[in-house]
């Protein structure tokens, strides 16, 4: 593909079915918006400060397979979610290459833009199964790798000898030939981590609607490439609906397949564009959203089968229109959102015994030692004082006898002011302090300075930096001793230091109610399009989406809530083995 500045002005004014002088040839080499070699991403912070055993956070998910596991590594996409859902000191881990380098490569990465499922099989010539399992061996605590593949092999089409239009009319039983061997080599692939790594499940990551309705920008790559999808492309080209319709029918076999297998799960993930975007047509939280339950997965298929996704949820490299695969940025956060709600979330956060939420009213608050509140939970500083957030429980709730292995606090943002101390540290290190009260259960100004049971007893995980990210606060054994079983236990949550300004984070408290609709904001992108005369026109277009709310979308409500997990008494004789 020639490079993007020997472009002519000329094909604007061609027809897009048939742009540019190259329309009708196969694409070859590189995509336009790959790059070469690594992207090398700075260090994330760990967000883990206060009481805790290790600052470190621990490796759990690998990325592995084509550029959407690449971008979706390269954005940081899942361990920004993580952060969001209050699960920070959890890492996503992947080493990628913008460019497929082909057969004998001799580097250590696996996911890999343009590569295949049938080169992933060729392990003579393609290194990435064995860097996977290598990769596993390394980090033995990973135990899901999101797998996406498959999607390089369709798009070889009728030049690479990957999938098109009526290609059956051409060799009887092909696509169905096609459709065999893709799940083959699917399969050897997850085989050969799940028999290798016994801790290790596989989650296959779906696709989403492409758009190859790039207007200016399509001689690019996809004029050509739905030219090269389609058997007879002068006469029958083929459509987006038929694009759409070919992709679900092979997710409807990935579900088939994974279903078979208790090792694989699989994240449905087609049509959460139209439901968080729309589909340019119905509005932004009106087409059904993907469902997450095995085994149909229903709603399946979600958003419009119909139309594609928008362009405004495509990447634009250096400001080009010409990607209809790739989801941008913001489009991956959601799909890693909807991803970590349904599966990686649950897997983190483990078996839960029991849930308490706190109680609101006038028990949860703040208090700066002259004044109090009850509007919210407040930590922080007014640049004079220190706010110390109190949220409350009823542990009386806790059932008698059991013995309380380990507990996690959980808040939600609400909002906040100035700098984030949860980021910049300017405040020292945070504290957790546990009292059965604090002087009356009321939130009341002494609750500032009264005597704890228990003082910096939480170890402190996540940025809190948005509204609807997650603040975890997992209980040391000291905390845990000192939760009240007959009645309420309170925690304080403060910083140890003053600094100039205000810096102060706002939480929801027990008063927080379910929301009752899905919650939009406004959207702005720029849209090319190309003018009679054959000019480009450039405009701005307004539209909106839907807010995914992180956590809140699990708990079904912004509240503190008090994760409790038991230790199994099995034996009451004295022996425990």
């Amino acid at each position: 593909m020639a490079a993007l500045c020997a472009l002519h002005p000329l094909h604007a004014a061609e027809n897009p079915r048939t742009a540019g002088p190259d329309a009708s040839q196969p694409v070859h080499g590189p995509y336009p918006w790959n790059y070469q070699g690594q992207l090398v991403r700075p260090a994330r912070p760990s967000y883990m400060a206060g009481a805790c055993s290790s600052t470190t956070p621990t490796p759990r998910v690998l990325l592995a397979g084509d550029s959407w596991a690449q971008y979706m590594w390269d954005d940081d996409a899942h361990n920004e979610i993580f952060d969001k859902f209050g699960m920070a000191d959890r890492r996503a881990v992947s080493r990628s290459l913008g460019s497929n380098p082909g057969p004998g490569h001799i580097g250590f990465e696996y996911a890999v833009s343009g590569s295949e499922a049938r080169e992933w099989v060729d392990t003579a010539s393609y290194p990435w199964i064995a860097n996977v399992n290598a990769e596993l061996q390394a980090l033995p605590t990973i135990d899901t790798v999101m797998l996406s593949i498959g999607g390089n092999d369709v798009l070889a089409g009728k030049s690479g000898g990957g999938w098109y239009k009526d290609m059956d009319l051409d060799v009887a039983g092909s696509e169905e030939a096609f459709f065999t061997r893709l799940l083959d080599d699917s399969t050897t692939i997850a085989n050969a981590i799940t028999s290798a790594h016994p801790q290790v499940d596989v989650l296959l990551s779906s696709y989403e609607y492409p758009n190859f309705n790039v207007g200016f920008w399509c001689f690019v790559y996809a004029c050509p490439k739905r030219r090269d999808l389609s058997r007879d492309p002068d006469n029958d080209l083929i459509t987006d609906a038929e694009l759409n319709g070919m992709m679900l029918n092979i997710e409807s076999r990935r579900i088939a397949w994974t279903n078979s297998d208790s090792r694989l799960f699989f994240d449905h993930g087609v049509g959460e564009m139209h439901y968080y975007y729309g589909d340019g047509v119905t509005a932004a939280g009106i087409l059904p959203r993907p469902g997450q339950s095995a085994p149909d997965y229903l709603p399946f298929p979600a958003g419009n089968p119909n139309r594609p996704s928008l362009r405004e949820n495509f990447r634009r490299p250096n400001g080009i229109d010409a990607d209809p695969i790739h989801l941008d940025a913001e489009a991956y956060l959601y799909k890693v959102a909807v991803q970590t709600e349904s599966y990686l979330f649950p897997k983190f956060r483990g078996t839960v015994s029991q849930t308490l939420e706190s109680l609101g009213g006038e028990l949860d608050g703040w208090s700066d030692g002259v004044s109090a509140g009850t509007q919210a939970v407040i930590i922080g500083d007014d640049g004079t004082r220190l706010i110390h957030g109190i949220v409350s429980f009823d542990t009386s709730a806790i059932p008698p006898g059991e013995n309380i292995e380990s507990a996690s606090l959980f808040l939600i943002q609400q909002d906040r002011s100035g700098s984030n101390p949860f980021v910049t540290g300017n405040l020292g290190a945070p504290r957790l302090d546990v009292a059965a009260s604090f002087g009356l259960p009321e939130v009341e100004i002494s609750d500032a300075t009264a005597a704890a049971e228990v003082s910096d007893a939480g170890c402190f995980v996540g940025s809190a930096d948005q509204q609807y990210y997650a603040l975890r606060i997992d209980l040391n054994a000291a905390a845990l001793a000192a939760i009240d079983r007959d009645g309420i236990t309170q925690f304080r949550l403060e910083f140890s230091s003053i600094d100039a300004g205000v810096n102060r984070v706002e939480f929801n408290d027990g008063d927080a109610t379910a929301p009752a609709t899905a919650e939009q904001r406004p959207t702005l992108h720029w849209q090319e399009s190309i003018r009679e005369d054959g000019s480009v026109d450039v405009h701005q277009v307004h539209g909106s989406a839907i807010v995914h709310r992180g956590l809140v979308e699990v708990l079904g409500n912004a509240k503190p809530i008090l994760d409790i997990r038991y230790n199994d008494i099995l034996f009451q004789d004295g022996f425990d083995d």
